[in-house]
């Protein structure tokens, strides 16, 4: 606890934790919201599938261009704007139910719109962080951002049972746009950046160019360029990205689309049993956190992410022999303790690694490949659960994830030793 209580000395990340913790419970009590009424309207897998898809296809189309933007711009304004816009965007679904134009083309629509704004958003964010914390304290202060996304998964389906309850699920959305709004106020509140030596990793966009030629640079093809090759001849951060576009498409579709599709079709429950799941997912991830944050810094980061995508996999199979929410429960929970390994640790490389003029177009890559991949792998899942059904592919999905890790750990020496 001293380790989090030092970092919490820290007033602009402190605010930036508060700040993640509201927009994500915003953003998954709009996941449980968005897939619930998709299949309510519906009651079809596919296009559930497809509209899980839209919430994901900007990071597809618009990553490249979002890491530039990052690079070039203010960061803290960038997630100003981010929000702003989701607080505005998600307020327009209670608007199309009043009149009556409330359709699945319009959720996918509203789902796409709104993950544009996270496209830009995530990669600021991961970026300003080298820019208030030392090197040394990057480990902690990831983990401490991903206490935010995990205290928002335990607090999001909470609430989202709760306003399922009392406000339906239409209105479950005009509450859910407040936490933007909320969000918007707390990163406004921070004022002023750390000196730029508490970052060694923090450097002059372009060495070459003077400062008003810096300032009048503009996003385009070039930069986009400069950032593709710097990460191909990266040795560890190519392999990095090449696994995790591996795992993603293979993990994570299935499991956002498949986790409702077993609740509501394959065990006949209640979206409040999808938000109890979707709390087991956040305390998981919590208690692996609290591990890695102990134990953590005696394992080399390399060998903790591969660790854990095999984890990952691997603890998706035995779902493929259960039927019941409460062994589900159980399994999900255990699964998650691998998360962390995942994310914390590839944060921590990203940062420690990348020139801080970079970070902005590799965390943007990063999100093109969770993400993206996630939008590609959403799709299919759907159709892929018409034809074999939930536990099937559920034991599909924990066997490929798994051997993506374990390729990794043959293959991917440099990045398997990287401290």
């Amino acid at each position: 606890m001293n380790k989090f209580h030092r970092i919490f000395q820290n007033r602009n990340l402190t605010l930036l934790w508060l700040g993640q913790m509201v927009s994500q419970s915003g953003d998954s009590i709009y996941q449980i919201g968005l897939m619930w009424l998709v299949l309510e309207l519906t009651g079809s897998e596919s296009i559930t599938g497809l509209v899980a898809m839209a919430a994901y296809l900007p990071a597809v189309l618009f990553s490249l261009l979002a890491g530039v933007v990052v690079d070039r711009y203010n960061r803290r304004r960038i997630m100003l704007g981010a929000d702003a816009f989701r607080f505005a965007i998600i307020l327009l679904l209670p608007v199309a139910h009043l009149m009556g134009q409330l359709n699945p083309l319009v959720l996918g629509v509203n789902a796409f719109a709104l993950a544009i704004a996270a496209t830009f958003f995530n990669p600021a964010r991961d970026s300003f962080i080298p820019q208030i914390i030392p090197k040394s304290g990057l480990m902690r202060a990831n983990s401490l951002i991903q206490t935010s996304w995990q205290f928002s998964l335990l607090l999001g389906p909470a609430l989202a049972g709760i306003l399922l309850h009392y406000v339906g699920n239409i209105h479950l959305f005009t509450v859910d746009s407040l936490a933007y709004l909320l969000s918007f106020f707390l990163i406004l509140a921070i004022r002023k950046q750390s000196p730029p030596h508490l970052s060694p990793t923090l450097e002059p966009v372009e060495k070459s160019q003077s400062p008003k030629q810096q300032n009048s640079l503009k996003p385009g093809f070039t930069e986009i360029m400069n950032g593709l090759t710097w990460t191909v001849k990266h040795p560890v951060i190519f392999p990095l990205l090449l696994i995790t576009i591996a795992d993603n498409l293979f993990i994570m579709g299935p499991a956002i689309v498949g986790t409702p599709v077993l609740i509501k079709i394959e065990f006949g429950l209640g979206a409040e049993s999808y938000a109890l799941i979707m709390g087991c997912y956040a305390v998981g991830m919590l208690l692996g956190t609290a591990g890695l944050l102990t134990f953590g810094s005696r394992f080399r980061k390399g060998q903790v992410l591969l660790v854990g995508m095999i984890l990952d996999g691997l603890t998706f199979i035995p779902i493929y022999f259960i039927d019941s929410i409460e062994a589900l429960a159980i399994i999900i929970i255990i699964h998650s303790l691998a998360i962390p390994m995942l994310t914390i640790s590839r944060a921590s490389l990203i940062q420690s690694i990348v020139p801080s003029h970079m970070t902005g177009r590799i965390f943007a890559l990063v999100n093109l490949s969770v993400i993206g991949m996630a939008a590609l792998s959403s799709g299919v899942s759907g159709f892929a659960l018409d034809q074999w059904g939930a536990h099937t592919v559920f034991l599909i999905i924990g066997i490929c994830g798994a051997m993506c890790g374990i390729l990794g750990w043959i293959f991917a020496i440099k990045l398997k030793n990287q401290k």
